[in-house]
């Protein structure tokens, strides 16, 4: 049987999810917006499962810390397992255009 996880998705998470939303109603239509952002949000949802088995997140990661991520479109979902609590925190969202060094402020 596979060990599930809780997943909790910080307010930065969920302020990117709101951004892309936004972005996506302004430069596209609701119906992208509405579709990239559920996608988004059903990918994250997956993370209860095998959280560990996604590729790690190097530019940010550290001993103290491992970051790893998973794709949805051209999105990278960012985010970070504690093995004690079986908790995954997701802490952004990010689009994969984005320069990594952008994603030092998460840590």
């Amino acid at each position: 049987m596979v060990e599930l996880y809780q997943v909790d998705v910080s307010s930065e998470t969920e302020k990117d999810i709101r951004k892309i939303f936004d972005y996506l109603l302004d430069s596209s239509s609701e119906n992208v917006a509405l579709k990239v952002s559920i996608g988004i949000a059903d990918t994250i949802e997956k993370l209860e499962k095998m959280p560990t088995g996604n590729p790690i997140q190097h530019n940010i990661s550290s001993e103290k810390r491992t970051f790893r991520f998973i794709k949805k479109w051209k999105y990278k979902i960012i985010y970070y397992v504690d093995e004690d609590a079986k908790i995954v925190k997701v802490v952004a969202v990010r689009h994969s255009s984005q320069h990594p060094d952008k994603l030092k402020d998460l840590l």
